[in-house]
Formats: structure tokens, C-alpha cells, sequence
């Protein structure tokens, strides 16, 4: 697999056998000679297909291996919707097009059981003064935690989670600066049941996490929320920066009167930092803090509560209700095809934001990966990453930016 992804030849293979099947009728050779070389360096480039081609989309093949649900596989495909004022320019003018709308939609699988499919969609309306970005999920997985009851467990307790999720924000350009203000909506309709069994250390830790389960578990759970959020976007490219900044803050209140089950809110602050160090490299610095908070005595679901958010550590492996994470990326772009970035960070998670500094479960990680340009015209890199965690080494493909 990991030969195939890096092989050229295999790619192009991919990519004409659909553009074969999107197109019967015309000849494979030359059709994947017209749209699929570009004829400025002739190299595999999909952006006369992606743009030109009805129906045409990136197919992004997605090997799983996140430590937390195991092996598994699953496919995505990638369509790029341009203006019409867009698709009448043939060339970019040497800068990448931002297309007006690009969709998403995948499936995949894995060993353990986990599940699932989603749709999503980006809009870049009105000249890129309004911004739109929405996904509608359905998983169905079976994920390990190491917290339950506010407490923190020497053994993970692998729980089902299973529902559908909608999550969709809306923001508007200010004043043709870089600054955007909006709101942003999240809902999640979520069954967890006990995966397997669970083994408690004493008979008092024993009652009070046998009553949550009691309390929690087997049935359906809403968590409904409305929120603003704020951000500044700088970025030369968002499909692959090289310079600038995106910072963003979103604010969510979870509450009763828009229909959810439990009553909490949901604060994150992310900070994406970009530097073109010199023709071929560029530095990349991601800062990140997320943390909820609830009124005493509210029992919040085992999947709510944050966890530290870098390659090579497992989803929900280390949770709580503070959590914050730095991670850099340093990208060397040896051709104007091919680069490669080497990456590491750390993150820590804690009841609160005053136990981040002494009190915290720490996490590391360390990686390294590649990129291919595939589409030109926008700007877009492929490829994929490994990285080591402090207990595993996954694999990510990846299309677009790291982060």
C-alpha cells in the first residue's frame, strides 16, 4: 500500500481508470493525455479533469490505522465547484483558485467494527466574503476510553457509540479585512452501550461507575448546541499555506431549550501559524486549546469531554475538560512536485485549566511524511504521513493541508 500511494505510475493508473469510467466513450489514453498531464511540466496533474470534466473528483483512498478502532479502509471523493467566472479562465495566473464550493463524501471501515459514512460541504460565496462549511455524519464505532465518571481508568473501557452528527458554521468577511464573525451549530443524536466488559478496582469506584453506566448507557442521548465563533484568515492558500495565519475561537452553549439532554459549554481556540522561510521551505506551528465546562453535579457523556488531538495518539486516549496542544511542521519542497515535512508536538489534558501546568496526563508525538502536487490549478497536495505516539505508530494519507 504504502508503495503504491508514492508510485506515480500507480496514481495515474487510479485516476485514469476513473476517468475512464466517468467518461465511457472516450479513449483512455487519450483522454488521460489531455486531462490528466499538465502541459507545463508533463507531470500527473488532475485540474483540467477536477474543473473541466462534469462530474470529475479527486478519489482520495483512506487507509485507517488510528490506534483507537484498529485496521481498516475506506474512500473518499473530493469535488471542486467553480464560479462561472471561474471555470472561464483557463489558467490560474500563476496563483491557486480558491474554488467557490467543494464537497466531500466518504466511507470506510475498520477491524473492530467500527463504521461509518458522511457528506460535507465548503463554500467560498460572494468573492470569498462569506464562508460557509457543514458535514452530516453517521459512525457507528467502538472506541476505547480512559475516563468515565469524571474519573480516570487504569484499564480503557471500550464503549459503542453510535448516531448521527450535524455540525455546520456560517461567517461573514468584515469590512474586506481578513477578520470573519459568524455562529456555528452542532448536534449529535448518540446511543453508547458497553462494548465489553469492564474490570473496577474497588467496591466504591465499583458503585459509582456502575451507576453512571446505569444512568448513561443503552440510551439515546442529545447534545444540541448554538454558538458564535471568530477568525482571522491570512492564509495565502487554505488548501496548502505557505504564509500566514488562521486563528479561530468558537464559543458553543449546549442547553435544554434547543433540545439538549445535557447542559454544558464548549470553548476552543486554534492558531495556525504559516512562515515561507525561503523558496523550498516553510515552518508551520499549530496552537490549540479546548475545554468545556458545566454547572456541579452535571454528568457529561464519556465523548464529550476533549482529548489531545495529534497524529499518532489515539482518539480519546487522553481526555479532559482542558486540553491543549502545540504541534510544528517543517516542510521542504525539494521540487515544485514533490515535498516532504517532518513534524512532532505534545499535548496535555487535565480537569481544568489551572491543572494544565502540574496536574496534566501528557502526550507526544513525532512523525514524518510526503506530499505530491495533484491539482495545480488549486494548489492541492496529496500524500500521506506516519507517526509515532507514546504507545503507537500510525498511518494517514492526506489531501490538502496537515492541519
Amino acid at each position: 500500500m504504502d508503495g503504491a500511494l508514492s508510485s506515480k505510475g500507480r496514481w495515474a493508473g487510479l485516476l485514469c481508470l476513473v476517468a475512464g469510467v466517468m467518461s465511457p466513450g472516450v479513449a483512455s489514453a487519450s483522454f488521460f493525455e489531455e486531462y490528466m498531464i499538465d502541459p507545463q511540466d508533463g507531470m500527473l496533474d488532475g485540474s483540467r479533469y477536477l474543473s473541466e470534466v462534469p462530474g470529475g473528483f479527486l478519489p482520495v483512498p483512506v487507509l485507517i490505522t488510528e490506534p483507537a478502532v484498529g485496521m481498516g479502509l475506506g474512500l473518499a471523493g473530493v469535488f471542486f465547484h467553480e464560479s462561472s467566472e471561474q471555470s472561464a479562465s483557463k489558467a490560474s495566473g500563476g496563483h491557486p483558485v480558491l474554488p467557490e464550493n467543494i464537497s466531500v463524501v466518504g466511507v470506510g471501515g475498520t477491524r473492530n467494527g467500527t463504521k461509518g459514512a458522511g457528506l460535507g460541504h465548503m463554500g467560498f460565496w460572494l468573492d470569498d466574503s462569506l464562508r460557509y462549511r457543514g458535514f452530516v455524519l453517521y459512525g457507528d464505532a467502538n472506541l476505547d476510553f480512559y475516563s468515565l465518571a469524571e474519573q480516570q481508568l487504569n484499564r480503557p473501557v471500550e464503549l459503542n457509540i453510535k448516531g448521527p452528527a450535524v455540525i455546520q458554521e456560517l461567517k461573514t468577511r468584515l469590512w474586506g479585512s481578513d477578520w470573519f464573525l459568524g455562529g456555528r451549530q452542532v448536534y449529535r443524536k448518540v446511543e453508547t452501550t458497553l462494548e465489553s466488559q469492564i474490570t473496577l478496582p474497588n467496591q466504591e469506584f465499583s458503585d459509582r461507575v456502575n451507576a453512571f453506566l446505569q444512568n448513561q448507557l443503552g440510551r439515546e442521548s442529545v447534545t444540541s448546541g448554538l454558538g458564535l465563533l471568530a477568525e482571522y484568515d491570512s492564509r495565502d492558500n487554505p488548501l496548502d499555506p505557505r504564509s500566514g495565519y488562521n486563528h479561530q475561537f468558537h464559543y458553543i452553549t449546549f442547553d435544554d431549550v434547543i433540545g439538549s439532554d445535557v447542559d454544558y459549554d464548549s470553548y476552543q481556540w486554534v492558531g495556525l501559524n504559516y512562515w515561507s522561510l525561503s523558496d523550498t521551505f516553510n515552518l508551520g506551528v499549530r496552537l490549540q486549546y479546548d475545554g468545556v465546562s458545566a454547572d456541579e453535579g452535571e454528568v457529561l457523556p464519556s465523548y464529550v469531554a476533549p482529548s489531545i488531538d495529534l497524529r499518532g495518539v489515539p482518539m480519546n486516549r487522553y481526555q479532559g475538560r482542558a486540553v491543549a496542544v502545540a504541534e510544528v511542521e517543517l516542510t521542504w519542497r525539494f521540487t515544485p512536485r514533490w515535498s516532504t515535512n517532518v513534524f512532532t508536538g505534545g499535548g496535555r489534558a487535565a480537569d481544568s485549566f489551572g491543572d494544565l501546568h502540574d496536574d496534566a496526563e501528557l502526550a507526544n508525538s513525532v512523525g514524518l511524511g510526503f506530499r505530491y502536487l495533484i491539482a495545480r490549478r488549486y494548489g492541492l497536495r496529496m500524500g500521506a504521513d506516519i507517526a509515532r505516539g507514546p504507545e503507537d505508530t500510525a498511518f494517514y494519507i492526506q489531501a490538502g493541508a496537515s492541519w
